[in-house]
């Protein structure tokens, strides 16, 4: 009996010892930097709700969609990146954008709480928060291309959204900007 329960403590100890005796890859320091940016925007976004709740205007601003995704186009080849690739990018970003304006309003509403007025209107010193973080946003997508087609990219990116966002709404939304980030079999 003592000899079986010896066996088995050490079958034990064997695995347990397999299970983590080789630590996981961790992420490129690519990956942070441009995690941060993504989060940096849907920050942003809580001011452009803020100057939205209170101006009525729609969280929809199709135009301005539209000067974005061109301004950032424009600004691809000064980043070495495709064209295509930065439209995706950026309508990603824009799309978490509008998760994060819309999640805040229904809270407000919700709550039957008004938000605070942003210290600054959205044409004059919000917009201009954004298109500064745009080249920021840009670099740090272009550093981080070798490694979108790498088999462990979901689970990076994953971990690092975890790893610096604790809001749920920035969480899901930092998962929708994430989410062409990676370049599966599938998309290929």
């Amino acid at each position: 009996m003592l000899k079986q329960l010896q066996l088995a403590a050490l079958a034990c100890g064997l695995v347990s010892t397999g299970l983590h005796a080789a630590p996981a890859q961790q992420p490129p320091a690519q990956l942070q930097p441009l995690i941060a940016a993504m989060e940096q925007r849907l920050e942003i976004a809580n001011d452009v709700a803020r100057s939205k709740w209170h101006s009525g205007k729609p969280v929809q601003d199709s135009e301005r969609e539209r000067q974005v995704i061109q301004n950032a186009e424009s600004r691809a080849g000064e980043f070495k990146l495709a064209a295509d690739d930065v439209r995706a990018f950026m309508t990603a970003q824009m799309e978490a954008n509008k998760m994060v304006q819309y999640a805040r309003i229904e809270q407000w509403r919700e709550s039957g709480h008004s938000p605070e007025t942003p210290d600054s209107s959205l044409a004059d010193g919000i917009r201009g928060r954004l298109d500064t973080l745009l080249p920021v946003l840009m670099q740090s997508y272009s550093a981080f291309q070798p490694y979108r087609s790498d088999a462990k990219c979901p689970a990076w990116v994953q971990s690092e959204i975890h790893r610096q966002a604790s809001d749920p709404v920035i969480v899901t939304a930092l998962q929708r900007a994430a989410g062409d980030l990676c370049r599966t079999t599938a998309s290929q």
